[in-house]
């Protein structure tokens, strides 16, 4: 298990957001391992903003009110957004098992998306569903006092 994204800059989608914070209400976003080490190293405990989804066996950000816990209602920005999980850097993408990387049409700008854009970040977002599933050996690990090493360069 590594970090295999070096500069998380890179995998922010480049397109028209408005901070409308849709894509904050009722998330599901997935976790992996290096989210939940990065979101601990500011104190939380991944109990505050981390549910475990029996259904899917994946990790996700916890709501509260409806909403991501890091959701702040009245500005509408993020509380951690310099520390955001991959998957909300890489929203509005999403993963499609039939058609593969799309843009999520409930992004009020999904229009802004350019195929550029698309076609550059196809292989993170790829990579990101084949590693959501490894972040619950990350955390059952950690459990049993074993420590994984996920920064590059540690």
């Amino acid at each position: 298990m590594s970090n295999v994204i070096g500069d998380l800059r890179y995998v922010e989608v480049r397109f028209k957001c408005t901070i409308c914070g849709l894509c904050c209400i009722d998330t599901k976003m997935e976790l992996l391992p290096e989210d939940i080490e990065r979101i601990e190293t500011l104190g939380y405990r991944l109990e505050d903003f981390a549910v475990f989804d029996e259904d899917s066996g994946v990790w996700r950000l916890r709501n509260v009110n409806g909403h991501c816990v890091f959701f702040n209602e009245e500005t509408k920005l993020c509380k951690i957004y310099e520390n955001r999980p991959i998957g909300c850097r890489l929203y509005p993408l999403n993963y499609d098992d039939e058609l593969g990387v799309v843009v999520d049409k409930y992004c009020p700008q999904w229009g802004t998306v350019p195929p550029s854009e698309v076609n550059r970040l196809r292989p993170i977002v790829e990579l990101f569903v084949r590693r959501i599933r490894e972040t619950d050996v990350y955390v059952k690990a950690r459990r049993a006092g074993i420590r994984i090493r996920l920064r590059i360069g540690q």
